[in-house]
């Protein structure tokens, strides 16, 4: 019998906890957030079930604005795979997006996850943009020092929290900069890219989340225990400071990770590295509806 593609529902939670346990050395996440992702009203989880009803793979959809949906969480279970099965899934997720109004679908994959990359582009999907996920522990108490002399050098110039007017020259100085091109006009948040509209930064202002120094502007947040920044603004002379910056603000917060999601160009992601972030680099997928 062929595997029939439906709507998840709770029950189908112990099922999936089960064939995703190995997904990563530390198990997986899924599960513990489907509870939350059924009762999203802007996602749909969808789920591929055997002749008895249980479920054997999964896949998730989330409209990130009107017109854009993001796809996550496909897993498959290791006797069900290389059936179709995550591509069946998929196009039952953006059909779903498309009569909500979607006209864009993006997801993204490790670069080392060839066998990810060959099975979305199969599906229609094309590359457009290379990123890192940088990520960097904050020790209690972190020493810093003016130089780099084995302690943490602090920044020049510290970020303060900027007025909602202050968001018009960022995004004008973004869309001229070095780094719209990379990233394609998009930011993250929460392994998830969507465009960046000025409407945004305005909002991000408007809340304390949009941060500003004379190297930059950052958009960031405060999530549990850490601070995650998912848009930048600087160029190449005034990267490492930024950088700092952002760490120097963690550390003043007292959180205990910092993420920070950027494209990958090479004097960022080398201000990034001198700064002691360890970069998980991604491949961000896009196919027009």
């Amino acid at each position: 019998m062929k595997p029939l593609i439906r709507p998840a529902v709770l029950s189908d939670r112990e099922k999936i906890a089960t064939f995703t346990a190995d997904t990563f050395e530390w198990g997986d996440y899924v599960s513990d957030v489907l509870p939350e992702w059924i009762e999203d009203p802007n996602g749909r989880v969808m789920v591929a079930t055997d002749d008895q009803d249980r479920a054997i793979a999964m896949g998730r959809g989330v409209m990130l604005s009107e017109t854009e949906v993001w796809l996550q969480g496909a897993r498959v279970s290791t006797n069900w795979r290389r059936q179709g099965l995550a591509t069946a899934i998929g196009e039952a997720i953006i059909d779903w997006a498309q009569e909500r109004g979607a006209l864009v679908a993006r997801l993204g994959t490790e670069t080392w996850n060839i066998a990810a990359q060959r099975q979305v582009e199969s599906g229609g999907f094309r590359p457009v943009g290379d990123w890192v996920v940088a990520t960097r522990t904050i020790e209690p108490a972190e020493p810093a020092a003016p130089t780099n002399g084995g302690q943490r050098a602090q920044a020049r110039r510290k970020l303060d929290r900027t007025h909602s007017s202050d968001a018009v020259p960022a995004w004008v100085s973004w869309r001229s900069g070095p780094l719209v091109g990379p990233a394609r006009g998009l930011h993250a948040w929460h392994w998830r890219w969507a465009r960046l509209e000025l409407e945004y930064l305005i909002q991000a202002a408007k809340v304390g989340e949009l941060w500003s120094s004379q190297a930059g502007w950052a958009y960031l947040r405060y999530h549990d225990d850490r601070l995650a920044v998912g848009w930048l603004e600087c160029g190449p002379d005034d990267a490492l400071d930024m950088v700092r910056s952002i760490v120097d603000l963690a550390s003043a917060a007292e959180v205990d990770r910092v993420h920070v999601t950027v494209p990958v160009v090479p004097w960022l992601v080398a201000a990034l590295e001198a700064a002691g972030f360890e970069l998980h680099q991604m491949i961000i997928y896009e196919r027009a509806l």
